[in-house]
């Protein structure tokens, strides 16, 4: 099997764009990402590009202002996982032998103003996050001071990333959380998600693309699986209609087969991306993805876990240490390569060896994916 690596990235910093900007922000993405591994369009065999809202610019768009190359180009939409999702494809064109370097770009503006959320039939999503956290409260005793000190730990992380849409200009407490406007009960505006725009846009390539990219940097993070799946039916309580997400398993299941599919397991992994939107999540996938309890969460929240330090104080991993969802923001469709930028930034940066990158779709899907630092 080839290996798939992500050779380099680039973005334009997540936050407030007017409308109908998006063909200028991937074009200016895209540059970024060629120019930091040395290469132009003309070396990029295909591009796949992530787009989560109606209106945003075609793939095609995009691609004619990086140039008239004749090359194979894609579009994703896949809610919030598009960007995972256009990884995803692309990954199977490296390993179908169609192609050895590919641009995966990812970006949303609309033309105009829409609530895609809305258009599809959900619930407002703070809406659906404040009942899924309100549940949580009365059957595991989660405190709001436990969603505060997540949010927290997000926000301070996104103080260090210069594209992060929240740059604090000082250590964020969870007081100052709880203090935020609420938004719905027990979520406040600090626990929730910000609305913005963005585009990134990384350079996956096998071995043998590598030849062409003279701006190649070791370490580089190699994508070792991604698995894509959709809800199962559970019963006669499921909800078919009006989940964002779609019930907990989807992520236990999805994640748990990408894990087993790189041969790691929970306690391997050194950095987690997940899709945080709301600061519930992050408390819910620790224990979905192995490495707690319920009710042993908060606790360890408590203590500082998931956050700067976790693996060596507590063999954990640290999660969403760009900001995610609540701190870097969330642009959309650009959301999973800025996960996988972040990842690449750990490996070179902090020595970290092992990276999950997991986003969920409305709809609903989830997509994981694992990656190995390799040295050479």
């Amino acid at each position: 099997m080839s290996e798939i690596f992500v050779v380099g990235g680039g973005c334009v910093p997540v936050g407030k764009y007017p409308l109908g900007s998006g063909r200028e922000l991937a074009r200016r993405a895209g540059e970024a990402a060629l120019r930091d591994v040395g290469a132009t369009f003309r070396d990029v065999d295909a591009m796949y590009a992530g787009v989560a809202m109606p209106t945003s610019p075609q793939a095609v768009l995009a691609a004619k202002d990086l140039g008239l190359t004749g090359l194979t180009v894609i579009q994703v939409i896949n809610a919030s996982a598009s960007g995972l999702a256009a990884v995803h494809e692309a990954m199977n064109a490296i390993l179908a032998g169609r192609a050895e370097v590919v641009l995966v770009s990812s970006w949303d503006v609309p033309t105009t103003k829409e609530d895609p959320i809305k258009s599809m039939g959900f619930l407002p999503p703070p809406a659906l996050f404040g009942m899924w956290a309100q549940r949580r409260m009365h059957e595991v005793g989660t405190k709001p001071e436990h969603f505060a000190m997540v949010a927290a730990k997000n926000w301070n992380n996104a103080r260090a990333i210069p594209h992060a849409a929240r740059r604090a200009d000082h250590v964020v407490t969870p007081e100052e959380v709880l203090a935020a406007p609420m938004v719905a009960a027990p979520m406040t505006a600090m626990m929730c998600t910000p609305w913005v725009y963005g585009a990134a846009a990384i350079v996956l390539a096998s071995r043998e693309g590598l030849k062409r990219l003279p701006g190649a940097r070791w370490p580089l993070s190699r994508i070792d699986t991604s698995e894509a799946r959709s809800e199962i039916y559970s019963g006669p309580d499921h909800v078919i209609e009006s989940q964002v997400v779609g019930p907990p398993e989807i992520s236990q299941r999805t994640v748990a087969a990408a894990l087993d599919g790189a041969g790691y397991g929970p306690k391997d992994v050194d950095v987690v991306q997940v899709h945080d939107a709301f600061a519930i999540e992050e408390l819910v996938y620790a224990e979905l993805f192995g490495y707690s309890q319920p009710g042993e969460t908060e606790r360890l929240i408590e203590q500082g876990a998931f956050g700067p330090g976790s693996k060596e104080r507590f063999g954990l991993p640290e999660f969403s240490t760009d900001g995610g969802l609540i701190g870097r923001g969330h642009p959309g469709g650009p959301t999973g390569v800025f996960q996988h930028i972040e990842t690449l930034r750990r490996f070179r940066e902090h020595g970290d060896r092992v990276g999950l990158c997991q986003l969920l779709g409305a709809g609903s899907t989830c997509i994981a994916q694992v990656a190995t630092r390799v040295d050479r």
